[in-house]
């Protein structure tokens, strides 16, 4: 394809009215460590540990144990955060929950996590479907949320990932090493000061068969089986993953685009971003994304060698650990970009 043919959605100024910031953040990832060389040795792969290594920059991820759902996983993310803001759930408006496939179609995960929360209170609680990008469709409603209120109190709770790595092919090497199971949270709050300075996404339908779902009959019968039974090999081959190499140069185009769009809203220059975050679908497409934005290593991190691809949690995991880690302060600015099936991708930036 062309890449001087396809255009992207000028930048258009969000109108908000009040303004949003976050308050915690936190993580939570299954104890049980599996290498490489376990997936290897499992389903009688041809491909070597340090193959893996090289292509996809994964050497472990974790894994839930047979039983746990994305909804435990997301739950324990979020109580997490809660406790460090020292929030009850019911003091939240509104849970966001972003995930891969999810407990079952219906009724939502984001329903199940509520309960598992204990909250005696009927809030919103609603799936937000996007792919890895749908942290930051979530992000964009929470911000527009807060936007509309007056309430100095409304707590907005985003959760994002779960069990990523049970309905993907085991026989199938682009998938088969690439995910990992894990979830993150991340609370927002109104404020009067504006801490998300800019946000921008798009979707290149043309790219749409590259990565991303096959069509599945789904039928009660269908739905028994995977959610009720167990029978997520019933899954393996819903989602495709292409050669990599045959959208880098769209994605690393959008990540460009979306950079200049984040900087024209923010009014910022690529010097006065502190750290840059990107979405590793692997870490080869990571460490070309920072080279197209002409980032160098020690203003970003990295985590996929030890969790690999955790899906829409991937983004709020980095913010994470750039907190518990770097000890931000204020004025520090973060830009978020991220790379999705579709392909789809986008950013944010955020200040201290």
């Amino acid at each position: 394809m062309n890449l001087e043919a396809i255009s992207y959605p000028e930048y258009r100024k969000r109108h908000i009215r009040r303004h949003s910031k976050i308050i915690a953040t936190a993580t939570y990832f299954p104890d049980r460590v599996v290498t490489n060389q376990e997936i290897i040795d499992a389903n009688q792969l041809s491909v070597t540990d340090i193959a893996v290594r090289k292509t996809l920059g994964v050497e472990n991820r974790r894994v839930a144990e047979s039983g746990i759902t994305d909804s435990d996983l997301l739950a324990a993310a979020a109580r997490r955060c809660l406790d460090k803001a020292g929030i009850d759930v019911d003091q939240c408006s509104k849970i966001l929950v972003t995930k891969f496939v999810g407990d079952r179609i219906l009724p939502m995960t984001a329903s199940l996590v509520q309960r598992k929360l204990n909250s005696q209170v009927t809030m919103h609680a609603v799936d937000i479907e996007g792919g890895i990008n749908s942290f930051l469709h979530a992000i964009d409603l929470a911000t527009r949320y807060i936007s509309t209120t007056d309430d100095d109190d409304q707590y907005i709770l985003i959760l994002s990932g779960g069990i990523h790595n049970l309905p993907v092919s085991k026989t199938n090497p682009r998938l088969s090493f690439l995910f990992g199971d894990g979830a993150a949270a991340v609370l927002l709050k109104g404020s009067n000061y504006p801490h998300f300075l800019a946000l921008y996404t798009y979707s290149n339908y043309h790219f749409f068969e590259e990565a991303g779902s096959k069509k599945l009959r789904m039928n009660e019968q269908v739905s028994k089986l995977i959610y009720e039974d167990g029978h997520y090999e019933l899954l393996y081959d819903l989602y495709q993953m292409g050669n990599w190499k045959d959208t880098v140069e769209i994605y690393l185009q959008g990540a460009q685009v979306t950079r200049d769009r984040l900087l024209q809203e923010s009014q910022l220059s690529m010097d006065e971003i502190d750290l840059v975050l990107v979405t590793e679908n692997n870490r080869r497409i990571r460490d070309l994304t920072l080279e197209a934005l002409s980032v160098t290593e020690n203003k970003s991190l990295t985590v996929v060698k030890d969790y690999a691809n955790t899906m829409s949690a991937m983004l709020p995991v980095l913010l994470d650990r750039a907190f518990a880690d770097h000890h931000l302060h204020a004025g520090v600015n973060i830009m978020l970009i991220s790379h999705g099936e579709g392909a789809s991708g986008g950013g944010l930036i955020y200040q201290i």
